[in-house]
Parts: C-alpha cells; sequence; structure tokens
C-alpha cells in the first residue's frame, strides 16, 4: 500500500511538473515570454486609447523633490511622444506641488524629453492641468445638484434607509 502511494504522488508531481506556461500579456520587466496572448496588441490599441483621452502626467513620474524624469516617466513620455507625433495634443502636467521653480523645471524636462524624441515643442505641448478624459464638467454636476439633490440611489429590496426613514420637513 505504501508503495501505491509513493508511486501515484511521484506520478502526479511528474505529471503536473511538465505541463506547458500560460500565455502572458506583458512579457517585460519580467523577462521574455516565449510565447505572448494574441490579446497583445488589442491590449496595446486600448492603453493607447487611455493615454490619448488622459494625456496627463503627474509627481509620480519624477524623482521626489528633483526635475528628472524616473523610469516610469521615461516610459509614459516615450509613449505619449509617439501618440503627439501621430495625433498631435498637448500633454497635461497635473501636481499638488506650491513650489512653482520645481514645477516650471519639470515642465521644462517634459519638453526637452520631448524635443530629444523629435516632437515639435515650439507650440505649446505641456500645460498644468487637471487629467483629461471622459467625464461630467464641474458647472453640469453642480446644475443636477441643484436641480435634483444630493444623488441616492434607488433601493429595489425595499429597504429603507436610515435618511429616507426619518419624516421630511
Amino acid at each position: 500500500m505504501p508503495r501505491v502511494l509513493l508511486l501515484s504522488v511521484g506520478v502526479l508531481l511528474w505529471v503536473g511538473g511538465c505541463n506547458s506556461p500560460a500565455q502572458r500579456l506583458n512579457a517585460p520587466p519580467h523577462g521574455q515570454a516565449l510565447r505572448t496572448s494574441d490579446m497583445q496588441g488589442t491590449f496595446t490599441y486600448m492603453a493607447d486609447n487611455a493615454l490619448l483621452a488622459d494625456m496627463t502626467i503627474s509627481d509620480m513620474h519624477f524623482l521626489p523633490h528633483r526635475a528628472a524624469l524616473n523610469d516610469l516617466g521615461v516610459q509614459r513620455l516615450s509613449r505619449l511622444a509617439s501618440l503627439l507625433e501621430a495625433y498631435g495634443g498637448t500633454i497635461r502636467f497635473n501636481t499638488d506641488l506650491t513650489d512653482k521653480e520645481l514645477v516650471s523645471r519639470r515642465i521644462e524636462a517634459v519638453r526637452d524629453f520631448l524635443a530629444e524624441a523629435g516632437i515639435d515643442t515650439t507650440r505649446e505641448v505641456v500645460v498644468r492641468d487637471i487629467p483629461g478624459g471622459e467625464g461630467m464638467a464641474a458647472t453640469e454636476a453642480l446644475l443636477i445638484k441643484q436641480h435634483e439633490g444630493t444623488y441616492q440611489p434607488r433601493r429595489e429590496s425595499g429597504a429603507v434607509s436610515p435618511e429616507s426613514a426619518e419624516p421630511k420637513k
């Protein structure tokens, strides 16, 4: 009986160790994949569309307290540069910094990077602004709040919220 059990466990370990690895969408930085998924092309288009809608860099793309781009910033600006070359646009720099000198040095670092990438920087290619993309303007949100009040989800379950249980004045 123990021999059969040992043999069974050995066969299971051997069979389990011989399967092929699953396909991966992103090979780098984890090394090169032997096979890549057929979804990788779709993933690239989705990421590019998100970048085109957002067009934003922020403080996390720079070394702390410095105007130098970090690796993440170089990677993001490299992709944004190719998208700017193909479609045009303006990059938004979203920051909470109050140090105006550091902000202007960071914007200049982005301009220099884009110029090295072959982007025409004679026009304004970087502005200090909030992220772009789809969404609702604050003026629309204020109008809705003014006319509709505070959003309260409709409850299909029949549960009563504490706010709705109180008598209206």
